[in-house]
């Protein structure tokens, strides 16, 4: 998730929102710090370790991942409200011609690690949840060309990518758990980093 998109208030609000389900009073205000000081400055990816380490009960421990969940909807909630705001405000498209042919295959590329670690017998549902989440965040134009192209890299703003590898990485840890998601979203990072080191990743992550 692009801090670019969201400044470190609105973050933390999104955060505050996710937990404030799980924790109250001075326990959440302990979470916000340790998140603030330990993972303010990290892609939404390591969310799950953050979690980790501040669910300290058995209770907490079972609702992770439904807590996981509530973190990740409520940033991505936020964030589509930004780029709703920068649509309304009909910004000039400048960043959208300036997109780079490697910063578009990064992107592709990206996707395409992760469509990679999913299994043959899931691939199909996997993509229908990934287009369906496409429609649901307002990128319904975007939804029939093929994941993981660089055609569909193309027909997006820069500013979306982030906001979509997000929404990726939910739907996989919802198919194989935040710590299966942690290591191929890890590994797919390097993976673009070793292959495009001119691309700024804070664009994608």
């Amino acid at each position: 998730m692009s801090s670019e998109i969201l400044n470190l208030m609105q973050r933390r609000q999104a955060i505050e929102r996710g937990l404030q389900q799980y924790f109250n009073g001075t326990m959440l205000d302990r979470a916000l710090a340790h998140w603030e000081q330990q993972y303010s400055g990290k892609p939404a990816f390591v969310l799950n370790r953050f979690l980790s380490e501040i669910c300290t009960t058995e209770e907490l421990r079972h609702s992770r991942k439904d807590m996981l969940r509530k973190v990740l909807q409520a940033l991505s909630e936020m964030e589509k409200q930004e780029l709703l705001q920068g649509v309304q405000q009909a910004k000039p498209a400048v960043e959208d011609e300036l997109i780079s042919v490697e910063l578009i295959d990064a992107f592709s590329q990206f996707i395409a690690f992760v469509l990679d670690a999913v299994a043959v017998k899931d691939l199909t549902d996997f993509e229908q949840e990934i287009q369906q989440q496409l429609r649901q965040k307002g990128f319904a134009q975007h939804s029939n060309e093929a994941l993981g192209s660089p055609e569909f890299a193309a027909s997006l703003p820069i500013s979306s990518y982030a906001f979509i590898i997000t929404a990726v990485y939910e739907i996989f840890c919802e198919f194989y758990g935040p710590m299966r998601a942690d290591q191929v979203y890890a590994q797919s990072k390097l993976k673009i980093k070793s292959l495009y080191p001119d691309v700024d990743l804070h664009q994608l992550l």
